[in-house]
């Protein structure tokens, strides 16, 4: 009944050209410079954290990226689409204000032969001085700079893949007994 009382409310100010002259007047007031500039700066956050996460790019802003990308957009080099628990990890690691984009997240091939171990090897100092927590079965992600890690042992498929090898490796609790680093 409501709805039909509302409607009808509706119809009869669309009717009253002077309820509507007056309606459009207030909304004229109320678009001044300050309002315009607003939009305009919405407009340009909305679509450079959208763009940027579709490219992986870094973002510009964390809280543009909190307001304007939802994690599944967050997207790989090339536009290649990445597991949804590392879109997770991105983007709670961009919402926390790390400002690289994901190239942050995966090992550079580059350094490869510069090492003394592989990149993301269980034996990789560099692996083990990170405090790492689980997220979701096979995944874990440090604490303090978001990066993101997998389980070799849950997911034992990561080492054909062409994005989870290039991510660092922890062992879950459950697949642990005295190995490190661990997750907690």
């Amino acid at each position: 009944m409501e709805h039909a009382h509302l409607a009808a409310r509706c119809r009869a100010w669309n009717a009253d050209r002077a309820h509507q002259v007056a309606a459009g007047k207030a909304r004229a007031r109320a678009f001044t410079p300050a309002h315009q500039a607003a939009a305009g700066l919405a407009s340009y956050a909305a679509f450079s954290a959208r763009f940027r996460a579709d490219h992986g790019s870094p973002p510009l802003n964390g809280d543009w990226v909190r307001r304007y990308v939802a994690p599944d957009q967050i997207r790989g080099p090339l536009g290649a689409a990445l597991p949804a628990p590392l879109q997770a990890i991105i983007f709670a690691g961009w919402c926390a204000g790390i400002p690289y984009g994901i190239a942050y997240w995966f090992d550079d091939p580059d350094a490869l032969d510069l090492r003394a171990v592989p990149v993301g090897s269980l034996f990789d100092p560099d692996v083990a001085a990170h405090q790492w927590v689980a997220r979701e079965p096979g995944w874990a992600m440090c604490a303090l700079c978001y990066l993101a890690a997998i389980c070799p042992a849950c997911l034992p498929a990561g080492a054909d893949n062409a994005i989870l090898c290039r991510l660092p490796q922890v062992v879950c609790a459950g697949h642990c007994q005295g190995v490190t680093p661990c997750m907690r």
